[in-house]
């Protein structure tokens, strides 16, 4: 090749480099309802279309159409009225963040429809703008990488799933930060899967706070649920009797429930209604939940036709369970077959907790060889919680129920290094491969070295760990411990006194 011709070359290149960089170049567009049209001279001080130099426009629609990957959308107070369906998806090193403007409320109402639609996109960010008084707060539907946060949405008028948040068919999205108040089913997960609802406050709700149908390896971690209008979550299979729902049972796996708080159910005289969490699926981990004042009941494992036939595999364990009416928990009475088996509730701590009739039975399992009750603490002297008045269910030193807990599992042989051989894996989180999430911390008993789980092979029972351990036959494995073993219930004392429950860890990032 020439000298010339390799000037030619690299001027091609540096023209392909720079117009790739400029077709994915951040730019910062308004959206502003006092606004009389779309303009290029916008001035965000003023909010007008004079002496700027900003691209503006007075909906919401018309500045999605605009927008392209990396680019920022803030949007000013005002109120919108029509349907926001975002017109462009991001990429992935670039989303489409649409964003309220800094110390203002932009609101969508008046909706008769979902208010936020977003249908076969990929890399959005949907931040911080109210939704009320419409009849559906929002819908993703065949999408995947969107991340709704720091939202508020009230006052959904439709009965049914439509008068919520609902998620069909879509994977790998976060919902995060967001107060969801005052709808029928407020969300709804159907067919999706690798999802994370992490920091909500769900409330009031006229059927149900959170449903996960036919969905797989989806985190629900850290929310708040409170319905004195009726139950609090329900986890179980598709039945084909929502509108556009599939039939699809046999098919809620390796949900992960943790370190939520559950409280104030609608009281029932029967223990299968309004639960805090009215629980079927398969293979799921309950763990460091707070179950409080439910009047219908704490965890309730269900069976029933159809979406609820399939009742297996389930871990709940360290959960502490208070003062709730028509038990803490409770099973089904329902024949033992491969449908309905192999449930194990370990390490639980409940107190004060009575039947619907309120006589002093805290737990009420209708068959024992489903649901099978291992090491917990039926407390009937006082636990020493930080404060009963306020709920606040951490252990005091000098707890009865600290360092009492059995180990979760254990080392199937002797060995030493990464690949850690169990008695029974499903106890424990490898991240289901969701961005930013990392496994599990666990413990051997009388070690102090910890380690990551990375991977685990449910079929194998091998966990696969950050950094090399040594084990024995049998000995114990824990979640991540202080003393010599773990504590009872949802919360473990820290080190140097004090508790906590702790959550994995993870990386998940609030977008800004």
């Amino acid at each position: 090749m020439t000298v010339s011709s390799r000037r030619v070359l690299c001027l091609l290149l540096l023209t392909m480099a720079s117009s790739s960089a400029s077709a994915w170049a951040q730019t910062t567009r308004y959206v502003d309802t006092q606004i009389a049209s779309t303009c290029s001279t916008y001035a965000p001080s003023t909010r007008s279309c004079s002496d700027g130099s900003a691209a503006a426009y007075k909906d919401l629609q018309a500045a999605s159409a605009a927008a392209q990957p990396g680019d920022t959308v803030l949007i000013r107070q005002g109120t919108f009225t029509a349907q926001f369906a975002p017109t462009t998806s991001g990429t992935s090193d670039a989303p489409i963040i649409y964003r309220a403007y800094t110390g203002e409320t932009p609101t969508i109402s008046g909706v008769n429809d979902a208010a936020i639609y977003v249908l076969n996109r990929n890399y959005l960010v949907i931040d911080g703008l109210t939704v009320t008084n419409v009849l559906g707060w929002g819908r993703l539907e065949n999408s995947t990488f969107i991340t709704v946060q720091n939202n508020h949405f009230s006052a959904a008028t439709a009965t049914g799933t439509t008068g919520g948040f609902k998620l069909v068919s879509s994977s790998h999205n976060r919902i995060l930060n967001n107060s969801i108040a005052d709808g029928n089913d407020n969300m709804l997960l159907q067919d999706s899967h690798y999802n994370l609802i992490v920091g909500n406050s769900f409330s009031q709700a006229r059927h149900t706070l959170l449903n996960v149908s036919c969905s797989n390896f989806n985190v629900i971690r850290g929310n708040v649920f409170n319905n004195p209008a009726q139950k609090g979550i329900e986890n179980f299979d598709c039945e084909g009797t929502v509108t556009n729902q599939p039939v699809k049972l046999d098919a809620t796996k390796h949900n992960v429930w943790e370190a939520n708080v559950f409280s104030g159910t609608k009281s029932s005289t029967r223990d299968y209604d309004f639960n805090a969490m009215q629980y079927a699926g398969q293979d799921g981990i309950v763990r460091r939940n707070v179950y409080y004042d439910n009047l219908g009941g704490g965890i309730n494992f269900q069976v029933y036709a159809d979406e609820a036939l399939y009742n297996y595999g389930h871990r709940v364990y360290h959960n502490t369970f208070y003062n709730n009416r028509c038990e803490g928990i409770a099973a089904a009475n329902s024949s033992t077959s491969s449908q309905y088996t192999n449930n194990i509730v370990k390490n639980n701590l409940l107190y004060k907790n009575l039947d619907c009739s309120g006589a002093a039975n805290q737990t009420s399992i209708g068959n024992t060889s489903a649901v099978v009750l291992s090491s917990n603490a039926l407390a009937t002297a006082n636990p020493m919680f930080v404060s009963e008045t306020a709920r606040d269910l951490r252990l005091q030193s000098g707890s009865p129920h600290i360092d009492t807990a059995s180990f979760l599992t254990t080392a199937s042989a002797a060995g030493s290094g990464t690949s850690l051989k169990v008695a029974d894996a499903t106890y424990f989180y490898d991240g289901y491969g969701i961005a930013g999430e990392v496994g599990d911390t666990i413990q051997l008993a009388g070690q102090t070295q910890r380690a990551v789980v990375v991977a685990v092979d449910f079929t194998t029972n091998v966990l696969t760990l950050d950094r090399s351990l040594t084990w024995t036959s049998g000995q114990g494995v824990a979640l991540a411990y202080e003393g010599s073993a773990p504590d009872m219930g949802a919360y473990e004392m820290a080190a140097g006194g004090g508790s906590t429950a702790p959550a994995p860890p993870t990386n998940l990032r609030i977008l800004n």
